[in-house]
């Protein structure tokens, strides 16, 4: 993937921007008319950053919003042109309507999305399928990957800049390894199954606790064994309740009082437990026909038609006659279950009724019997029964619960046991593949840094037990490297990768963008950097998008100034801004 250019539909937003081959400079100076003491920050660098990420499906930033809030830019749309394998493509996404109407595909023929979520997933193809990659991907990838080549200056509690290189994200280390490995083409199939059991381990872990917690505080318990003794005496409490109630005698003269009661009662239950099943059964019937299997044959159609006009109306023809076949049939399921629930539910009304009638009857004996007191004790045991029952039912299905989440977090740790003992293999057998990045890791980092090419630096990856990604994945550079070392690892890290899928072949983007990656380098690096890039775009298909502030990175003297300076930087920059003349022609912010 390659940038072509940025605009705002309708074009006034901001200047359209074209991106170039090699180095992208996107430049803050001062001008005559800028109060001397005015910051370069606020001009709009970052906001264009911002922007391009936002026609890459991103959610709104701080910068987005805050434009928005003071600026009447609702009615514009950002657009995004690009190409892939030879293919031009296209962008387009409302700020106002940021979920909806997104316009993605071919220049001459692209798709409206109505959902962001379906834009998300073709997009995501679009940029990052590789057909022949043997590990795991998915379509719903595409703003987990996207931010490894789009580093911006953002809020530090909600994003990592240029600290490590391997946590490009806030995402947990473990999840962000399988990415790593799918950005150098080396199946992460092992992976990504730790990252799933590790998971699910941890929430069966914060489950016990929570569940824990429940059973000793309810039952104020110390401990989970306990609990056990507790279960066991309230067994014994309803046992002697249950025999209590078995001995109790009414008196003769209201014996047959109390057989017709019990009669009641028995068919009462009955009644409701004919009702429940029926109940369920007619949710079930409801549930069968209410199932939507849409089939959308214009999209099937589009699919085909690039490839053949008339096969395509076919398929569609087709697809449109198994569509509705397949509805009739549904149409005609549908009526006869209609019938069914019908005729259940009036056997549920009739029910009802009944117990209706049979609840008053019962009552009117309860009436009769507390009259005369003959019924005082044998309720006060049936309710203590019921509270010692249920007080029962509860902790045992806690403790069954509890018991069970142990039984699986065993399992899952067995799992990640053996997992562990394959990844140590799989590591042996990628070590070709990890030694022909390393190749690519040593140019760029000996063209940065040549005074460092007999220092202690390298790409570590290797087993490490412990860890929850069960792999030690690091960049290290010399101890002395005290200035910027962490934008140096990311700088030296990321150029690698962007060369090693070039020098592959890996569907990737082919761009990167370091948005102030440079304000806490050494200045030398910063010339170095560019030679380098610009040595390389000579035969290679790539773009490294910076910001660059003139009084930040370049009023220092250093290096060969000749080649890099103030005066050349603003010559290349795909774009130049000023205090007096900003992204949006105002102060955005």
């Amino acid at each position: 993937m390659i940038l072509n250019k940025l605009y705002s539909e309708p074009l006034g937003l901001f200047e359209t921007v074209k991106f170039i081959n090699g180095v992208n400079f996107i430049f803050a100076k001062k001008d005559k008319n800028s109060d001397p003491g005015n910051s370069l920050n606020g001009v709009g660098k970052s906001l264009l950053l911002n922007f391009l990420d936002y026609a890459l499906l991103s959610s709104k930033t701080k910068h987005i919003k805050s434009a928005m809030k003071n600026n009447e830019i609702g009615h514009y749309s950002i657009a995004l042109e690009f190409t892939i394998q030879d293919s031009n493509y296209v962008i387009k996404r409302s700020l106002m309507e940021s979920s909806k109407n997104i316009v993605v595909g071919k220049t001459n023929d692209p798709i409206y999305f109505e959902s962001i979520k379906e834009a998300k997933e073709y997009l995501c193809d679009l940029i990052f399928k590789n057909e022949d990659y043997k590990g795991k991907y998915h379509n719903t990838w595409l703003r987990k990957l996207l931010p490894f080549f789009i580093k911006k200056q953002e809020n530090p509690k909600t994003k990592v800049n240029f600290l490590d290189p391997i946590k490009f994200s806030i995402s947990p280390e473990m999840e962000l390894i399988p990415y790593h490995l799918f950005f150098l083409g080396i199946d992460n199939s092992l992976f990504w199954k730790n990252f799933d059991i590790k998971s699910d381990l941890k929430n069966k872990i914060e489950a016990l606790k929570e569940i824990r917690s429940i059973i000793t505080d309810t039952y104020n318990l110390h401990d989970i064994p306990q609990a056990e003794n507790k279960i066991d005496r309230l067994k014994g409490e309803v046992q002697e309740h249950e025999t209590n109630i078995e001995k109790f005698q009414l008196a003769k003269q209201y014996q047959d009082i109390e057989k017709e009661s019990n009669n009641l009662t028995v068919i009462i239950k009955d009644l409701w437990y004919q009702n429940h099943l029926d109940l369920n059964k007619v949710k079930s019937y409801k549930e069968s026909y209410e199932l939507d299997d849409s089939l959308q044959t214009l999209k099937i159609k589009k699919l085909y038609t690039e490839a053949n006009e008339l096969l395509a109306g076919n398929i569609k023809k087709t697809l449109d006659d198994a569509v509705l076949f397949r509805k009739n049939i549904a149409d005609s399921r549908k009526e006869f279950l209609s019938s069914e629930i019908k005729n259940i539910e009036i056997e549920i009304k009739k029910r009802k009724n009944k117990i209706d009638d049979f609840e008053l009857e019962r009552a009117k004996i309860f009436k009769f019997l507390e009259t005369r007191d003959a019924i005082k004790d044998l309720s006060e045991a049936y309710l203590n029964l019921s509270k010692k029952r249920e007080k029962l039912n509860d902790l045992e299905g806690k403790i069954k619960l509890y018991q069970d989440l142990n039984s699986e977090k065993a399992e899952r740790e067995a799992e990640i046991a053996k997992l562990y003992s394959e990844i140590t293999n799989f590591i042996q057998e990628i070590k070709n593949d990890i030694s022909i990045f390393r190749k690519i890791f040593f140019e760029v980092h000996n063209a940065i840094y040549p005074e460092n090419k007999d220092k202690s630096y390298g790409f570590t990856f290797e087993p490490k037990p412990r860890a929850d990604s069960k792999v030690n994945m690091e960049v290290f550079l010399p101890a002395d490297l005290s200035t910027g070392k962490n934008s140096a690892k990311t700088l030296i890290y990321d150029i690698s990768v962007l060369f090693h899928a070039i020098e592959r072949d890996i569907n990737l983007p082919h761009f990167l963008i370091h948005d102030g990656i440079f304000d806490h380098m050494d200045k030398a690096h910063f010339i170095a950097v560019y030679e380098y890039l610009e040595k390389k775009a000579r035969s290679e298909t790539f773009q490294y998008i910076l910001t660059v502030n003139e009084e930040g990175t370049l009023s220092d003297e250093f290096g060969n100034a000749d080649k890099v300076n103030p005066q050349k930087i603003e010559q290349e920059a795909i774009l130049t801004l000023t205090p007096s003349n900003r992204l949006l022609g105002s102060d955005w912010g």
